[in-house]
């Protein structure tokens, strides 16, 4: 999904503000236990360089983007692989990108729109790009629509509603649009944010429009400018991804109480973010990615329930993931030298 962000005037350091510490150095983690959940692998294809799997709504197929260098630039092709037959469909090859490239082209997001239409949306490695539509059954392009990222995205402010306003009258609203455009929600009328906003502090909030409450979760350094990458609730427990410099903290809070779950390095804080991949009841499979996709770096894959997290143990280190609506299979985009292997197995965690 591609991010939209509008621009908001911060500035650091000129607020009365005391200097707070790192609100996580205090807290020791827990031992975080890594487990296999990966079982029989249905396929391999290692033959290129292999990124951004995403599985169809009915589990079918499986899009994904195969980067191509031609000289010095870097091209896209689309392929799509056929779960049943295991057959792949090239729906989008190299030569056809080329005229998609300023700089570069590359899929910058697929989005399936039923079960056998596809839209990818193709970045000219500038400020410019054009969404495809594609028929994966017959493998034809049957749309396609240009766009530019410095457009505001449709539908931006329609997170503000006037019920959110009134819950929260006491935050000025173009600030608690841009709390709620940039923040999290994990349930109905519910979000954690950071207001990230001139003349606001940065903590960490959890807004509750149904009991129109504010709770401040952690408070934050003036200069943890948009530190919040993630978050998600579980039973009484909201999970936070907090990253700041080249570190980021997994925590979570309940019952009043702040608890540290797992620390790592990351390439680039603001660049770091968590995507929630599967849920069954209180147990949540989600995805942390350390950096940009530009660069090399390893994507964690965890579980979180009740008995606390894990990480899931895979030998080759993850670049991207997707888990398939059922929750029975797991594509892993994996380094292999320079390049990124695409590999296609069953997931036996929540069979």
């Amino acid at each position: 999904m591609r991010r939209w962000m509008r621009s908001v005037f911060m500035a650091a350091g000129l607020l009365p503000m005391a200097v707070l510490a790192n609100p996580f150095s205090a807290l020791s983690a827990r031992p975080t236990a890594e487990i296999p959940v990966t079982g029989k692998i249905l396929t391999t294809l290692q033959d290129g360089d292999y990124v951004l799997p995403r599985f169809s709504p009915d589990s079918r197929y499986l899009a994904f983007s195969h980067v191509v260098l031609q000289g010095n630039t870097e091209l896209t092709e689309i392929h799509a692989l056929d779960l049943k037959t295991l057959e792949v469909k090239v729906l989008l090859d190299a030569k056809a990108s080329l005229k998609f490239a300023i700089y570069k082209s590359f899929v910058a997001s697929f989005a399936w729109q039923d079960a056998t239409t596809l839209k990818a949306s193709i970045s000219d490695g500038d400020v410019n790009g054009i969404d495809l539509v594609f028929d994966v059954v017959a493998g034809k392009l049957v749309g396609k629509k240009p766009f530019s990222m410095t457009d505001d995205a449709p539908g931006r402010e329609e997170a503000l509603t006037s019920e959110l306003e009134a819950a929260f009258s006491s935050i000025p609203g173009p600030v608690l649009a841009n709390a709620l455009a940039n923040g999290f929600k994990i349930g109905n009328m519910k979000y954690v944010v950071q207001k990230n906003y001139w003349k606001q502090d940065n903590h960490i909030w959890y807004l509750d429009g149904e009991r129109k409450t504010m709770t401040r979760l952690v408070d934050i350094p003036e200069e943890w400018i948009y530190s919040l990458r993630g978050g998600f609730a579980s039973g009484n427990a909201l999970i936070l991804l907090v990253a700041f410099g080249q570190e980021a903290w997994l925590a979570r809070h309940a019952g009043g109480k702040m608890e540290l779950l797992h620390r790592f390095a990351v390439k680039n804080y603001q660049q770091t973010h968590l995507r929630v991949e599967f849920v069954r009841g209180d147990r949540v499979l989600f995805q942390v990615s350390t950096g940009p996709d530009y660069e090399k770096r390893e994507n964690f894959l965890f579980i979180y329930d009740k008995s606390g997290l894990r990480k899931i143990r895979e030998a080759a280190p993850i670049y991207d993931l997707d888990v398939d609506p059922a929750g029975t299979l797991v594509s892993l985009s994996q380094w292999s030298g320079k390049r990124r292997k695409l590999v296609v197995r069953q997931l036996k965690e929540f069979r």
